[in-house]
């Protein structure tokens, strides 16, 4: 049982150090065999990658791409994996690593093929603003029409796959924060088994750190995404 979690990162020099002791410190104690943790580095300007590089943990590794977004970032470290098993978390863990280990229960006991975590299904294992969780709320309202995706919460920065479903997330060619959208669709297309869990979630983990999400920005982005998702889809 091996797995890669990559951890997708722009100029996060401020927080990589104490991200990486915190992941590293809940992969230790799991009963996988072997697992690596990547920092996806997608064309920082900071020490991002001189911290990671440093870093005195023979299992941390960095790698770089030179296109900008999140998504690419991660399809990048996708195309290096060869474990068993792959996932994602984002830099400023939202998402708790601590769930990363009970996201990957049902994986090692072939009961799913992608585990994803959510922000929705348990409101008491979420610190959140309401204004934040009334966005998602009409995001994946809007996206369920446009783009039928099931799950109820799309974009929590946490999911783990099996290597069937990372053969799908490789064939993905958004490269920003809509990457998720992309891949959840053609997974549900492809048949595979999509299950949802609650994680814990802060958004405060990190003083000082603003998310760097637009409401309005980003809102007017997501639905673009989705229409040229769903226009992708159907010319395959």
């Amino acid at each position: 049982m091996t797995f890669d979690l990559c951890i997708p990162a722009l100029n996060e020099s401020g927080i990589i150090e104490e991200t990486l002791t915190r992941v590293t410190g809940i992969l230790e104690g799991s009963r996988l065999n072997s697992w690596t943790v990547v920092v996806s580095d997608n064309g920082s300007s900071d020490a991002t990658g001189d911290k990671v590089r440093s870093y005195p943990h023979s299992q941390v590794f960095l790698i770089q791409t030179d296109k900008k977004g999140k998504g690419a970032a991660i399809v990048a470290a996708a195309y290096k994996s060869n474990s068993h098993h792959f996932g994602f978390i984002d830099a400023d863990l939202s998402a708790d690593p601590r769930d990363i280990l009970q996201l990957l229960e049902p994986i090692l006991n072939d009961e799913a093929d992608i585990v994803i975590g959510s922000r929705l299904l348990d409101v008491h294992t979420v610190s959140r603003g309401s204004f934040r969780s009334a966005t998602s709320h009409i995001f994946n309202g809007i996206r369920r029409v446009i783009l039928g995706i099931k799950v109820v919460d799309s974009q929590c920065g946490l999911k783990v796959m099996n290597a069937s479903a990372r053969d799908v997330l490789r064939t993905c060619i958004e490269t920003g924060w809509f990457l998720d959208l992309e891949f959840l669709a053609k997974a549900e297309r492809a048949g595979l088994r999509i299950k949802e869990l609650p994680v814990h979630w802060n958004e405060e983990v990190y003083d000082g750190r603003q998310s760097k999400l637009r409401i309005i920005r980003d809102g007017f982005g997501a639905v673009s995404a989705m229409i040229r998702i769903r226009r992708n889809l159907k010319s395959v």
